[in-house]
């Protein structure tokens, strides 16, 4: 039984090293610049160790993000207190998060993020009263673009059996529908 822990330990260990690693290379370097021998190096750990306990450096990197999201604690939070954590983890983990949110550029998903906001923001800019968009305008764009990418991500998922019309009407009910609309007519000065 001792030897057991004594081997947990040393395992947790390593993993712990070869995250902490990780996370110092990303600081200065982006994600896909990052071998498995400079992540070695910075633990201070040999490149067999390493293979030991992951296959490559993308399963370490899923093996962080499950440590990572497990300080979000999502069950035993109200509403409020996941997207309090989820930003405060963001902030502590900025680097990371920012490499992996913009590398997805080439993906379909910030493909369409990217055309959805643009078009929202490029209506609300036609209107020659309103040269800028406000903060709160912005949050409601970036929400209204990230939860119909999250809804049709969803409905992919589930067999695309209920009709897009039918998806779009449920997600107007779930979104605050008429806060968007009210933040759109007001950018571009509709009363």
């Amino acid at each position: 039984m001792e030897k057991e822990k004594k081997e947990d330990l040393r395992i947790k260990r390593t993993r712990k090293l070869l995250s902490q690693a990780l996370l110092s290379l990303i600081e200065h370097h982006s994600f896909n610049s990052i071998s498995v021998k400079e992540i070695c190096e910075e633990a201070m750990v040999h490149r067999a160790t390493f293979y030991t306990h992951f296959n490559d450096k993308y399963d370490l990197l899923a093996y962080l993000l499950k440590e990572i999201a497990e300080e979000f604690h999502f069950t035993d939070s109200n509403l409020e207190e996941v997207h309090l954590k989820l930003f405060n983890v963001a902030i502590k983990y900025k680097r990371l998060f920012s490499q992996l949110f913009l590398e997805e550029r080439d993906s379909l998903r910030y493909v369409i993020r990217n055309e959805m906001t643009t078009g929202m923001k490029q209506e609300m800019l036609r209107d020659d009263r309103n040269p800028s968009i406000s903060t709160s305008s912005e949050i409601g764009i970036a929400a209204f673009a990230g939860a119909t990418l999250g809804v049709l991500n969803w409905w992919i998922e589930n067999g695309m059996t209920l009709s897009g019309e039918d998806v779009y009407n449920e997600i107007k009910q779930v979104l605050n529908w008429e806060y968007i609309e009210k933040i759109h007519d007001e950018a571009i000065g509709k009363e």
